[in-house]
């Protein structure tokens, strides 16, 4: 099950993980307890149609991806619930420039300004990472970092299916094309604005090491600075 983070490679990174043989069944973005009233606490039916969604033959993976669970805080414990078992998977990235993939796609179904609190709540790492590990141990969590990713696809590649329990000697064809990459021109944050958001998201940074040990800081360039 991937919870996160929207703008983070979670599209390129559910295409990689639909082409194992292992796997199938996988769906993106299906938001299942984001519709209608399915939250805080599904009841037994709804656990069981959600169930259903996941058909697959015996000894195969299923699940889904959708990365905006993670920035809602009630969600791990329904996840826990419909899912106690499940391998949760996350992907990051520096927050900034996740910010800047986000407001860009804003940008183009509204004219605005670049300040979007939703935009800025997605990429508070550690405070949605402390809900999910108040809810899941965390040997079933796997965090992945993109910049990670994208310069040792094959690595991490074969990380995560080792996490999922799968064969970790597949390689797609594609591993090294990210797909999905935003085609628009990315809107320019302004050095005052980019400031602010490193300085808003620092507290955040600064507290994610022990929650991701694999997350390598130095590679994100807003936040070299609070390498030590």
């Amino acid at each position: 099950m991937g919870v996160g983070v929207p703008k983070c490679g979670t599209t390129w990174w559910y295409h990689l993980l639909c082409a194992h043989p292992g796997v199938t069944g996988l769906q993106k973005e299906p938001y299942f307890f984001l519709k209608d009233e399915r939250w805080p606490a599904p009841d037994d039916a709804t656990i069981a149609a959600y169930h259903e969604l996941f058909p697959r033959p015996p000894g195969a993976l299923a699940g889904e991806w959708s990365p905006g669970y993670l920035q809602h805080f009630w969600m791990p414990a329904v996840l826990r619930r419909a899912a106690p078992d499940a391998k949760i998977l996350v992907m990051l990235r520096d927050p900034v420039e996740r910010y800047r993939s986000s407001v860009t796609v804003l940008s183009t179904r509204q004219r605005g300004p670049l300040t979007s609190l939703r935009a800025y709540i997605q990429g508070c790492y550690a405070t949605q990472l402390e809900w999910l590990y108040a809810r899941f141990p965390p040997e079933q969590v796997l965090v992945l970092q993109l910049e990670r990713c994208t310069s040792e696809p094959e690595a991490e590649l074969a990380r995560t299916f080792r996490f999922l329990g799968l064969g970790d000697d597949f390689v797609p064809a594609d591993a090294a094309r990210p797909v999905h990459e935003t085609k628009m021109q990315k809107v320019e944050l302004d050095a005052t604005l980019r400031a602010e958001l490193t300085r808003a998201y620092e507290p955040e940074v600064s507290r994610l090491p022990p929650l991701a040990p694999d997350v390598d800081v130095s590679r994100w360039t807003n936040f070299r600075h609070l390498v030590r």
